[in-house]
Parts: C-alpha cells; structure tokens; sequence
C-alpha cells in the first residue's frame, strides 16, 4: 500500500501554452498511435482502467454519505449548516489528507476568479464554525483552517486506511451573492437558487489523486458521487424544489395541494400545481418555518431552489417501457415569465426523446425540475434557467441543460479538465429533437461559430486542459467543436454503431469516472476498428478543416471530380452538382475518405452537362470557402 497523492498542486513555471506546444510537438512524432499520459498509463497498469474502454477490475472510487440539516433565511440569504459526512477510503492508498471544496468562496475578499463579482457580494469566506473527526474535536476557530482558494485540508492524526471510514460533523454558515448571478443566486425577492453551498469532500481518484482545481466562476466542476439526505429549513409560504425526491410532502402540504401533486405522478398532462390564484392562498400546513426533507442516491451533488411567489406546473412520464417507471417533471416560475408556461411540455418531450430516441436510455432519475432563474445550469434532477424571448432559444436550453442528466450525473466527467465531454454531447444529442420541434438547424449556428476560430491561434486542440482555456474561446472548444466532432463520427460509423457506442460508454460509466481515453477506446471496442486517424487530429491537434475542388476531368460520361483536404481536420465530402438545365444533384461521402489520403476522386457517371460543382454546407465546416467551387468550360 501507499500514501495519498500530495495534496499540494505542483506550481512549473512555463506558460500553459509552451506546454501545450511541447506535448503537440510529441503527439506528431507519434503518427499511428494516441498520446496517452502516463497518469492514465498507469491507470491501466494498475488494472483500474483497460485498453477497451472498459472499468478495470482493480477499477475503485471512495463512498461518501451526507446528512445535512440548513437552515436558510430567503430575506438576507444567510445559510447556516450542519452536515455529518462519513468517509469510506476504498482505494487502495492510506489517506493522510482530506481536500474538501468550499465552493461559496468563490465570493471571498481577494480570491482568484475568472468571472466578475460584484464588490457587494464579497464576503470573508465561509465560516466554519466547528469540526470533529470521530466525534473528537478537530478545531474549533476558522482561522486554523488549512485554506487555499476554494479548497480546505483536514489533516488526519492517523492515516485511513483502505475501507475505513472516517465520520466528520461540520458546522458552517455564509451569505449567498444578491447581486451577481454566477449559476446560482437571488432572482427576486425571496427567490432563490442556491447550489454550491456546503463543505464537499473533493473527489480522489485513479488516475490524478485529489482533485485540487479551484473554482474560479468560470469553469465547471469534478464532483463525487455520494447519497444525500438533507433537511432543509425556510419560512413557511417558502416552496424548495431540489435534488432528490422530497420525503414529508404529506406533512408540508395541505391537502389540495398534495392530492395535485399526487394526481400528477400519475398524469401526463401538465397539471398546474400552484396557479396565479394559489398565490394568496394557504399551500402549506405550519405557519411558521417548514422543514422540507429530500434524499438522493449516488449522485454527484445537491442542489436546491426556493421562491413564495412562483408558480408550478407538474406532469410525468413513462420512462422505461419494460418497467413501466414513470419520472416526475416539474416548472417553477415567474407570473411574468411567458415563455416558461410552456417549459414543463417541452422539457417531457425532452425526457421522452433523450429516453427513447438519443441516447436511448431511460431517463434514470425520479424527477425534473426547471427552475426560472438565470443562465442556464445543471444540477442533479434540476437546472437553472433563464427566461428567453424565442421559442427555439427555450427549447433549445431546457433540452441542453436536461440533457446534462446523463453527463456529467449518470455517468462522472471531469469537467474541469475536460469540458468537452459532456458539453459537446449535450450540444449534439439533442440537436435533432431541437430542429424538429423548432425547425431551427443548431447544428448550422456551432459551424457558423467554429468557423470563426478554426485554424487561428487560440483553436486549441480539444485535449488542452479545460481550466487553460479562457473568455469566450471556452466556449467555442467546449461546445460548439467538439459538438461537430461528435456529429462527424456519428456520419462515420453510422447513427446505429454510434448509438450502440454512446449506450455501452454510458452503462460501462454510469455512477463511476470517466475520462477521454474510457471513450475513445470504448468507441473503437464497438465499433470494431482504431479510431484513432479521426481522434486524433479532432481531438489531440492543432490544424482546421479545409476542402478544395481541385480539378474535374471528364471521360465520355464519367467526371472525375478531385477534391484535395488541405487542412488536417476530416470531415464530409459532401458535393452539389449544378448541370447546364439548372438541375442540381448531391453526393455524399463520409470523412472515412480521408482515413489514409488528403485526396480523393469521386467518380460521377452522367449523360448531362456538369455547369459546376460545390463542395460543402452549412452543417459541415470549412475555413476557406473560395476553393469550395469548381466551373466547367
């Protein structure tokens, strides 16, 4: 056995972008094969991790469980907390060390963010009010805390050893932002979205150890799957949609209102729980504080919302045909919010596509809850959304933000260090169900985008670390590229073999840690081939994509029609033929052409006259559409 892995980061100075260079420098001496880190090298070594994107048999993640009593005052937005948290080492290390998030210090005076804040949301940090380990007390002061950022280190007296468990009680409290609306925050008066608000253990696992990321406002996050049992405690005419299924509906609810909601876990129409004229009526039994208790099972967080004045809607679905399982759908909003009347349908027909459709696998939690508040966020079984002014921008962010319930929930991702995972497969998985209820092409606004920064120099290679990445260029590599890579490898291999692919990553993943090199070797597993002369210029390199036509020769009825990929990036063939009757045909061929050439013959064999020929369209891109033509003679 050995010890943990340092806590403390090791600080190189070079810039993030020599590194980059020197490891791309190394990835083209490499022209066959994959670059793979030696952390995940010895991943496999360690029978953790396999070759076939499968979880190894050695393959571990530690256990965690949360009881959680808050208190939260929806006038000031002060939280206080109480959690007893039990530990369970099960790697294979003595564990010398404890790295906990402390998310809210984000806020902190003179911490370091990538997102502005503020100045009247700047705080002192959590205060910690108190710690025992074992029930002894640990420290009783803050100030003795071990703080770096957004991180606290609880320093064992003896190390834990594999498969035991530790119990720590933490007592905390701190003041939520009023003003600045980093994926949580205040909305209205008494309206509020509150995540990221209690000390979480980090997570600590087979290929990097304890995960020591600081959250900086701008980059998204790396959490462990734990189970949850929280009570949490807020005036009366307060309502709390959260993680979870809320255990004393019955002892909260009068009985109208808990006859609708039971009413509608059995309906499929959209049953309004709480209407316009609800809002001056009595809804729950006490007239004093409420004490609303939620549990959840293996899930990467806790999340909750609370308002007195929004309404509810509410419907279900069957999501599991076998089993005929049902999930509850809920949207809590604004009187004003026009176009959230309708967010509890589409966010069903959400659920039913992503369930029977893409990815083809049962919704797997018990509930849904859209909550009108700003941006858009995702939290386990509910997300923060704002409202839009367009139909096709409301469909298009409930089915994002509900899509994220198979990654990074069902199945952990990295997001930190990879964000392209999960959002480019949120961007792509939905895309169809978005076009056809909207009749709006998504896919052609991420080509339009990409466009812009391909091929310049702050096109990175995908598997550049995520919180190297910053402004808007984020983005750009998260969601829209990596959404057209998807979208290109599901041409490839064909959508059956690419579902197949995605199902099996899912169920091999689901409730554990993945990573890049889990998904391409599983891909290459089902489909039975290496992938890697598309992974690895998509994923791993510099470079842009660019086709040119480059000459048509004819032949009595047989054209010739050359096309050159002069970038490195491989994508369609995709070719529109206009004759001399103004009659157009296309053709279409798969970036498999370009698997072993940069060029390629399309033989076209016909009676007509050849005016010209185009290549490319909107949903494919292409930097330089000057060479994307060709006129005959």
């Amino acid at each position: 056995m050995k010890k943990s892995k340092s806590i403390f980061r090791n600080y190189i100075l070079i810039s993030p972008f020599l590194f980059i260079l020197l490891n791309i420098n190394n990835l083209s001496a490499q022209n066959d094969k994959l670059f793979i880190p030696i952390e995940y090298q010895n991943a496999i070594k360690n029978g953790t991790r396999t070759e076939t994107g499968e979880p190894g048999k050695n393959y571990w993640q530690n256990k965690i469980n949360y009881t959680i009593v808050a208190d939260f005052n929806p006038e000031t937005g002060i939280l206080k907390g109480k959690e007893t948290i039990n530990f369970t080492n099960k790697s294979p290390d003595y564990i010398y060390t404890i790295v906990f998030n402390l998310y809210p210090d984000l806020y902190k005076k003179g911490g370091k963010r990538d997102s502005e804040v503020q100045a009247t949301d700047l705080h002192d940090g959590t205060k910690i009010k108190s710690i025992l380990v074992n029930d002894k007390i640990y420290y009783s002061h803050s100030s003795k805390w071990n703080y770096s950022d957004t991180h606290f280190y609880l320093n064992l007296s003896s190390g834990l050893k594999p498969d035991e468990t530790v119990k720590i009680d933490i007592e905390w409290e701190f003041s939520m932002s009023k003003t600045t609306r980093i994926r949580n925050g205040k909305y209205s008066e008494n309206t509020w979205f509150v995540s990221y608000w209690y000390p979480q253990i980090a997570v600590y696992d087979d290929i990097y150890g304890w995960d020591e990321i600081n959250y900086d406002g701008l980059h998204e996050f790396y959490s462990p799957f734990a189970d949850f049992d929280v009570k949490i405690n807020v005036p009366a005419k307060q309502i709390i949609w959260a993680t979870g299924e809320l255990q004393n509906s019955k002892d909260i609810f009068i009985d109208k209102y808990f006859n609708k909601l039971e009413t509608a876990k059995k309906s499929d129409k959209t049953i309004h729980i709480i209407d316009k004229n609800d809002l001056s009526e009595k809804i729950t039994k006490n007239n004093e504080n409420i004490s609303w208790n939620f549990k959840a099972d293996n899930v990467v967080d806790f999340a909750f919302s609370t308002s007195n004045h929004y309404l509810w809607d509410a419907t279900s679905l069957i999501v599991d045909k076998k089993t005929g399982r049902r999930a509850n759908i809920y949207a809590a909003y604004d009187k004003n919010s026009s176009d959230f009347y309708n967010v509890a349908d589409i966010a069903k027909k959400t659920i039913k596509y992503l369930s029977d459709s893409l990815p083809g696998i049962p919704y797997p939690y018990p509930n849904m809850t859209v909550f009108n508040g700003h941006g858009g966020m995702e939290y386990p079984m509910i997300v923060n959304d704002g409202s839009e002014l367009s139909k096709s921008r409301t469909v298009f962010l409930t089915s994002h933000e509900i899509t994220h319930t198979f990654f990074p929930f069902y199945m952990g991702i990295n997001q930190e260090r990879f964000a392209w995972i999960d959002e480019g497969l949120t961007m792509f998985i939905p895309s169809q169900f978005q076009t056809n209820t909207t009749g709006k092409n998504q896919s052609q606004h991420s080509t339009q985008t990409y466009n812009s920064y391909a091929g310049k120099s702050l096109d990175l290679p995908l598997m550049t670390a995520s919180f190297n990445i910053k402004n808007y260029e984020y983005y750009v590599l998260s969601y829209y590229k990596p959404e057209m890579a998807y979208r290109i490898l599901e041409d490839i291999i064909g959508k059956e073999l690419f579902i197949k692919s995605l199902q099996t990553l899912i169920l091999r993943w689901n409730g554990k840690y993945t990573s890049p090199y889990d998904i391409f070797f599983t891909f290459n597993d089902v489909a039975g081939e290496d992938l890697s002369w598309f992974w690895k210029p998509w994923f791993f390199e510099f470079g842009y994509p660019d086709l040119e036509l480059k000459n048509i020769t004819q032949k009595d009825n047989i054209f010739e029609i050359s096309v050159i990929k002069n970038g490195n990036l491989p994508i369609p063939v995709y070719l529109t033929v206009l004759y001399n009757d103004q009659t157009t045909e296309v053709f279409k061929e798969t970036a498999k052409v370009w698997k072993n050439s940069n060029q390629y013959t399309y033989k076209l064999k016909s009676n007509k006259k050849i005016k010209s020929v185009t290549i490319g369209n909107k949903t494919i891109p292409d930097i330089n559409t000057e060479n994307n033509t060709f006129y005959l003679k």
